[in-house]
């Protein structure tokens, strides 16, 4: 629900934010709380927090509270909310922790993203046909990937790089959820915050559905009216995310905005940086990322480093530089998943990266020398280790999926390494 607000000055729009009580600061308007106003010690339903004794009561009988708030004022807060996290995560100087071992959480990651994939195209096809959507199993599902994420992140990271270039726009989405969800994780967000980006990320892109065919799935570059047309995608997913009950607005403003550019020459609205919200600039981060490196029917993929490389030389103007230096860190040049060649002819799959050396990950190596299959190893570059002949391993190069019979979706599958311990795959 928007409205808007008359000043002599400018118009300002208002909106209403669902928060957790611990966010809740001085001068902000409780619109609602989440259980009957006479239960509380409230005399008047809707009020302006003045005092610390307000802010103290709230937190006592209450989890969430619904503000109303100016538009403008509500993205400086996000953004003072981020400054505030980054200098948490500098400070610590490393991401969370990882918890569970990558080969307990694969399976249920894997079992939780194609029922997610299932999901998500029953979604985008509702939309195809004006149908109402039901919100519910898809939010339950991005909680289920919030769970895996911040347990190990790995799990579902390694699952984003099996790609079907027929199945782009409903599969990006899911790989949007799950690295924005894994990106907001790397900055040290409380859970109900990813759980938030992640159904900005399934749902960013919904308004492609409106998209004639024949431009959204073109062969070839699209002429300077397509694009027109191509560019409405973002204002009609707005429109139609609008329409739904119970969204929270970011995720609504997430997929009208997630084109703005901070140099205020993208679409929409041509939004400058202080007015493009904190989930939106990371929404665009992981999908400019992800499409770059996806494979479509009118251009190859573009290796993950490229990808890394395109986004970074358009910080300040398309990208906020400080957000695409935490994204670069967590994805690595070399994600997870990846699948790759060492300096001694081996083949292994990245594990897990190394924030401190982007280039040295854990690779659990499934090739000898010679591509022959091996009994899988773990090794860790950023210990230095060094082949049988005493040399240092090096990443000489990625490969696609399917190189020398490697298919990482047999790696996704339940399987025994007796020979490893859990200490090796943490």
């Amino acid at each position: 629900m928007t409205k808007t607000h008359n000043s002599q000055h400018r118009s300002s729009q208002l909106i209403e934010v669902k928060l957790d009580v611990a966010q809740l600061e001085i001068g902000m308007y409780v619109k609602e709380l989440d259980r009957p106003w006479l239960q509380t010690p409230f005399m008047f339903q809707g009020f302006r927090i003045t005092t610390d004794k307000e802010l103290q009561q709230l937190r006592s009988v209450c989890q969430f509270a619904v503000i109303e708030v100016e538009e403008h004022y509500w993205f400086s807060y996000q953004k003072h909310h981020l400054a505030q996290k980054t200098n948490e995560t500098k400070q610590s100087n490393e991401p969370p922790k990882v918890t569970v071992p990558i080969n307990k959480t694969l399976p249920e990651a894997k079992a939780l993203y194609d029922k997610a994939d299932i999901e998500i195209h029953q979604i985008l096809k509702k939309v195809n046909t004006a149908e109402d959507i039901d919100i519910e199993p898809i939010q339950e599902t991005v909680n289920g990937f919030v769970k895996s994420v911040v347990s190990n992140p790995n799990a579902l990271l390694w699952l984003t790089r099996i790609k079907e270039r027929d199945e782009y726009t409903a599969e990006h989405c899911l790989r949007v959820a799950v690295m924005g969800i894994a990106f907001g994780r790397h900055l040290n967000l409380p859970d109900e915050e990813l759980s938030l980006i992640g159904m900005c990320g399934m749902l960013h892109d919904v308004g492609k559905m409106v998209i004639p065919n024949e431009v959204l799935n073109k062969p070839g570059r699209l002429t300077a009216e397509e694009y027109e047309v191509m560019k409405t995608h973002s204002e009609e997913g707005g429109r139609l995310l609008s329409e739904q009950s119970g969204l929270d607005p970011s995720i609504i403003t997430t997929a009208r905005h997630h084109h703005e550019r901070l140099d205020g020459m993208g679409y929409p609205s041509g939004l400058k940086a202080e007015k493009i919200p904190l989930y939106t600039r990371m929404i665009s981060i992981v999908d400019a990322y992800d499409a770059i490196s996806s494979a479509r029917c009118y251009k190859k993929a573009t290796t993950p480093a490229e990808a890394l490389r395109i986004l970074y030389d358009n910080r300040g103007s398309q990208f906020d530089p400080d957000l695409l230096q935490h994204f670069i860190l967590m994805v690595g040049i070399v994600p997870t998943g990846s699948i790759v060649e060492l300096s001694n002819g081996q083949v292994g799959i990245v594990l897990a990266n190394n924030p401190q050396h982007k280039l040295k990950p854990k690779v659990l190596l499934v090739r000898d020398e010679h591509k022959r299959p091996q009994q899988e190893r773990i090794i860790n570059l950023a210990n230095n280790p060094t082949t049988e002949e005493g040399e240092p391993y090096e990443i000489t190069q990625a490969l696609s999926n399917g190189s020398f019979g490697v298919d990482i979706v047999e790696y996704t599958k339940p399987k025994e390494y007796p020979h490893l311990s859990e200490f090796d795959w943490l």
